[in-house]
């Protein structure tokens, strides 16, 4: 099976919920606007032991390195004891993984763990976490469920539809409008299919795009905070940003005064040069003076 990231994602928190004894979330923020997004966040439903689990779907190789690479994973640790990545079977292998995270594998049978992570003691999670958490899991479930019970409904009056039509116009007509309704499904979930890929493909780009500006972001405020010292350091001040201008103004005030120490070096250079050459000009003179005079004769 061909499987988009959304519906891996999906496929697993349902193999959770009924595999498992851990509370379940699927594509929560876990803080603020622009804070982690795991695909799929659990809890277990202990008062002893406190573990809970932040999964990665990936259904191709690439996004998987890039996000190693980038070292997206890690942080999960700061909502998490330990990170689980999730993809279709043979897509990755455990000695693929990262130090510390697990794999999970779908296969035609169901899923099953390659590889545990590593868990860690996690971090002390803050009221607002559980806050929303509580707020939007809450409305995702209910949503969850009524969606679940309008699938059953409608599967049940197709087959009541069916039956009906079945017979009273018999087999012949019967089969001819399941297959239209069954072509009419493919198609559908065929077009499903295309726009939740092409969602997934946006949405991966939406996420890079974000990265690059948070670490350009990241980037020029190191390049100012350095830029700060270092200004602080040769006006010899603290580098508080609140006191750039005054700063400013300090350096300029420096620059002018060692501006105006250098001319008066030079005409103090110049005043000495030209005593000099006074000095020599005397001398030449008095020789020129002396060599002028008749010699005298002894008498």
């Amino acid at each position: 099976m061909n499987w988009t990231h959304d519906a891996l994602g999906d496929d697993l928190a349902a193999h959770l919920r009924g595999m498992t004894d851990r509370r379940v979330w699927v594509n929560m923020q876990l803080g603020p606007s622009g804070s982690t997004r795991p695909d799929v966040y659990t809890i277990p439903c202990s008062f002893t032991r406190f573990t809970p689990l932040a999964y990665e779907c990936k259904v191709s190789v690439s996004d998987f390195r890039a996000d190693v690479t980038k070292g997206k994973y890690t942080d999960y640790l700061a909502y998490a004891s330990g990170v689980m990545f999730a993809c279709p079977a043979g897509l990755l292998k455990k000695e693929d993984m990262p130090k510390g995270a697990g794999l999970m594998v779908r296969g035609e049978e169901g899923w099953r763990t390659l590889k545990a992570p590593t868990l860690a003691q996690c971090p002390e999670l803050p009221r607002k976490f559980w806050l929303k958490l509580l707020m939007d899991g809450e409305r995702r479930d209910h949503e969850r469920e009524a969606y679940l019970r309008d699938y059953a409904v409608r599967g049940l009056n197709e087959r009541e539809v069916s039956a009906k039509i079945r017979a009273k116009f018999g087999e012949a007509v019967a089969a001819a409008i399941d297959d239209h309704h069954n072509q009419t499904t493919r198609r559908l979930d065929s077009l499903k299919y295309q726009i939740t890929t092409q969602m997934a493909v946006l949405e991966g780009e939406l996420k890079r795009i974000d990265e690059r500006r948070r670490e350009a972001r990241k980037s020029a405020d190191d390049q100012c905070s350095k830029l700060l010292t270092e200004l602080a350091a040769l006006v010899g001040m603290d580098p508080d940003p609140d006191k750039v201008y005054v700063m400013a103004n300090r350096l300029r005030d420096m620059i002018a005064l060692a501006q105006e120490g250098s001319t008066v070096k030079r005409m103090r250079e110049l005043v000495r040069n030209m005593s000099y050459s006074f000095k020599e000009f005397g001398e030449m003179e008095s020789t020129i003076q002396d060599a002028a005079q008749p010699s005298r004769v002894a008498a």
